[in-house]
């Protein structure tokens, strides 16, 4: 069961990161900054935390869990 949390909430924020792509006219890296910054801003109001408990590595791994480390 562990795998598929990580899973679906690691594939929510890649499918999330795919609209905006699709949707305007950022590049990849300004996506990859964006995202970087949303993770810094919900770790820093401790917003994310609780995602990490629930999700582990799938909310980790993807480049929000490293604005959040």
């Amino acid at each position: 069961m562990d795998y598929l949390i990580a899973f679906l909430v690691g594939g929510l924020i890649c499918v999330i990161g795919q609209i905006i792509l699709d949707a305007t006219k950022l590049t990849p890296a300004h996506i990859i900054v964006t995202f970087l910054m949303i993770g810094i801003i919900l770790g820093a109001i401790g917003v994310y935390e609780p995602v990490v408990k629930f999700a582990e590595a799938g909310a980790t791994v993807p480049i929000l869990g490293f604005g959040y480390s």
